[in-house]
């Protein structure tokens, strides 16, 4: 199961259902390039990303492409894999 997908360059990101990770998955090959877990950013080790809580902006502006995810408690900002 997942939450919501955002689409972006070639690859899909989305909250695991079960585990509460932030994925990204390379629609070309299918590889599995992110699994981000939100205990390794400093929060609990119960914390998890909101399944219906991932967004994409292109890059715009000499900025990165960006992926942002929210947990219970933050808002966090990646910059996107491509």
């Amino acid at each position: 199961t997942s939450g919501r997908m955002s689409y972006l360059n070639g690859i899909v990101y989305f909250v695991g259902g079960s585990t509460g990770k932030l994925h990204g998955i390379d629609v070309a090959t299918g590889n599995h390039v992110w699994k981000i877990d939100a205990s390794n950013l400093g929060e609990s080790s119960t914390s998890n990303f909101k399944t219906n809580a991932v967004y994409v902006f292109e890059a715009a502006n000499g900025n990165p492409a960006r992926v942002i995810a929210l947990s219970h408690l933050n808002a966090y900002s990646f910059e996107a894999y491509q």
